[in-house]
């Protein structure tokens, strides 16, 4: 599974590793579509994973965020027959530089699957347990009432997550979660905690090209690793700081 936050030559201050230029996108999009796998939503993995029906590993392209050069670049993916999975984050809805409501029915009208991805792109793991569920509940809420679709996915905003946090997504009546972890998916894989490899501005096509082999990322983990629970010990001290409780830059 591929992630993508920007497509655009004018990424947003703070966002510039996480942008792929428009030339660069043009080209990821022809290693995607000329790989040979099977292209899908989250959701059809997903469902593929739970009936045991997958036979060769499938290719799903995922945005986080919601900034507005996702209009454009969802346009290309439609007229190459690549479908994709946006998880947008419910408070940026309509702010400058972000979608607005119509482009994400325009999104839709083209294939695209909308997922959610928290209010304000805090780490969620850091939450108390008021505001956790605000995060995760309210921009389910706020994007059906706005698309009048069921909204069936969620990402952790930064790929941050724990038990709690997955349990409260369960909870919640999400289907599935998307993670980071940059690693490959398999269909071992914890559908309330899928893997997916983060693309950045230096990724090259052969890079993309690579990756679409398997190679150059390891498989997805089962059990959390040490230096994930060091940097959430880390985050939760920093978070417990006064004036440290803000929703930080949009990077997952």
């Amino acid at each position: 599974m591929l992630l993508y936050h920007c497509v655009t030559d004018a990424p947003p201050p703070g966002l510039e590793r996480w942008t792929v230029t428009e030339s660069l996108f043009e080209q990821h999009l022809t290693v995607i579509a000329d790989c040979g796998a099977e292209l899908m939503t989250l959701s059809q993995l997903v469902t593929r994973l739970r009936s045991r029906t997958l036979d060769v590993a499938p290719v799903v392209v995922t945005f986080d965020d919601g900034w507005v050069d996702f209009a454009g670049a969802a346009e290309r993916m439609a007229a190459r027959g690549i479908p994709s999975t946006l998880y947008m984050t419910s408070d940026f809805l309509g702010r400058p530089g972000c979608l607005t409501t119509g482009d994400l029915r325009a999104a839709m009208q083209s294939g695209v699957e909308i997922g959610a991805h928290g209010c304000s792109h805090r780490h969620l793991d850091v939450l108390s347990r008021e505001m956790l569920i605000r995060e995760v509940r309210e921009p389910r809420a706020v994007l059906e009432d706005a698309l009048q679709v069921r909204i069936p996915s969620f990402a952790y905003p930064h790929g941050s997550y724990d038990r709690r946090v997955r349990r409260c997504v369960v909870d919640a009546g999400y289907d599935s979660a998307a993670a980071v972890k940059h690693a490959f998916s398999h269909p071992d894989d914890d559908v309330f905690g899928l893997a997916r490899l983060m693309l950045t501005c230096d990724t090259s096509a052969k890079d993309l090209a690579r990756l679409l082999r398997h190679e150059d990322a390891p498989s997805a983990w089962h059990r959390e690793r040490l230096r994930t629970k060091a940097y959430r010990a880390y985050r939760r001290t920093r978070h417990a700081l006064p004036g440290r409780r803000t929703a930080g830059t949009a990077t997952g």
